[in-house]
C-alpha cells in the first residue's frame, strides 16, 4: 500500500473552471453529456426528513442553471443515475424515475425495510443503489428492485460506480457515530457482479461519499475533510482538498464536479493532466 500526498497538485494541475451558487444542501452532480447538461440533487432542510421539499436542478455543463427547480416532488434527493430515458434517484426509502425530456417522475420504488438510500449507479438494463444504515445494495433488473450484496465488513456503503462488470463501492467507515464520524476511513472495494467476490481496491481511505473513474484511475473524496483522492494501481494520492462537506462527486472528461453542500454551491476543477 503506497499513498502519496501532493500538496501542491491543485496548483500545480488543477484549474477551477466555474463555480455556480444559490443550491439548498446539493448531495449529487451527475453530468448528462449526451443532452449537454448536468443535473443536481439538493435536499434542501435536512439529509434525512420526508419533508417533500427535495428537488433536481438542471444546468448547461457550464455551469448557467437552466431550471434550478427541474424535477420536484421529493423528500431529500442523493446519488443519481442515467438509465436509458430516465434519471434514476435515491430519496430515503425510494428509488424515482425521472424523464430526462420532462422532469416528470414516472415511476417510484418503496421497498419493505430501507434505511437510507444514498447512491445510485447503472450499467445496461441494472441499477444498483447503496444503503447507507443497512449495509444492503439493492439492484433492479427493470422490473424488481431486490437486496444484491451485504457484508458485515461493509456495513455502510456508500458511493458507487460501475462498468457493468464489477461494483466499485466506497465505503464510509466502521463504527458510525451520531456526527457521521468513524472508527477508521472506509474502504474502496470492488465487487465482482457475476460471483459477487469482493476485492480490496485501497483500504482505509477515506470517509468515501462520491466513487468515479478517470483513465484508470478511481476517484474518490472524503465527505468529513473534502480532500479528493486518485487511486491507481495500489497507489493513493491526494488531488485537492476541497471544503468539507464535499458530497457526492461526477466527473466527466478530466473534470470533475464537485457539489459543496453546507455551502450551497457547485464548483468544477480541470484536472491540468490527464490519466487517460
Amino acid at each position: 500500500m503506497i499513498r502519496l500526498t501532493l500538496a501542491t497538485l491543485l496548483l500545480a494541475t488543477s484549474a477551477q473552471a466555474w463555480e455556480a451558487t444559490g443550491f439548498e444542501l446539493p448531495e449529487s452532480v451527475l453530468p448528462d453529456p449526451s443532452k449537454g447538461q448536468l443535473y443536481v440533487s439538493n435536499m434542501v432542510d435536512s439529509p434525512f426528513e420526508p419533508d417533500g421539499n427535495g428537488y433536481i436542478s438542471r444546468l448547461s455543463m457550464d455551469g448557467k442553471v437552466l431550471d434550478m427547480k427541474w424535477a420536484t416532488g421529493m423528500h431529500s434527493p442523493k446519488g443519481m443515475a442515467l438509465f436509458g430515458d430516465h434519471l434514476v434517484v435515491a430519496d430515503l426509502n425510494a428509488l424515482h424515475f425521472v424523464d430526462r425530456k420532462t422532469g416528470e417522475i414516472t415511476k417510484t420504488l418503496t421497498p419493505e425495510g430501507i434505511g437510507l438510500f444514498n447512491d445510485v449507479t447503472a450499467s445496461g438494463d441494472r441499477v444498483w443503489v447503496s444503503d447507507m444504515l443497512t449495509g444492503v445494495i439493492w439492484s433492479y433488473d427493470g422490473e424488481t428492485l431486490a437486496p444484491f450484496y451485504q457484508d458485515a465488513a461493509l456495513p455502510h456503503p456508500n458511493g458507487l460506480w460501475t462498468d457493468g462488470l464489477s461494483l466499485v463501492v466506497g465505503h464510509w467507515g466502521p463504527g458510525m457515530k451520531p456526527d457521521f464520524s468513524t472508527d477508521a476511513p472506509g474502504d474502496l472495494l470492488s465487487i465482482d457482479l457475476a460471483t459477487k467476490e469482493a476485492t480490496q481496491i485501497y483500504p482505509e481511505l477515506a470517509n468515501i461519499d462520491g466513487v468515479a473513474k478517470i483513465g484508470d484511475s478511481y476517484i474518490a473524496n472524503d465527505w468529513i475533510t473534502g480532500e479528493i483522492f486518485k487511486v491507481t494501481d495500489g497507489t493513493s494520492e491526494l488531488l485537492l482538498s476541497a471544503p468539507a462537506s464535499t458530497a457526492d462527486i461526477g466527473v466527466f472528461g478530466n473534470t470533475i464536479y464537485l457539489p459543496i453542500m453546507m455551502e450551497g454551491r457547485i464548483t468544477t476543477f480541470e484536472m491540468g493532466t490527464t490519466t487517460n
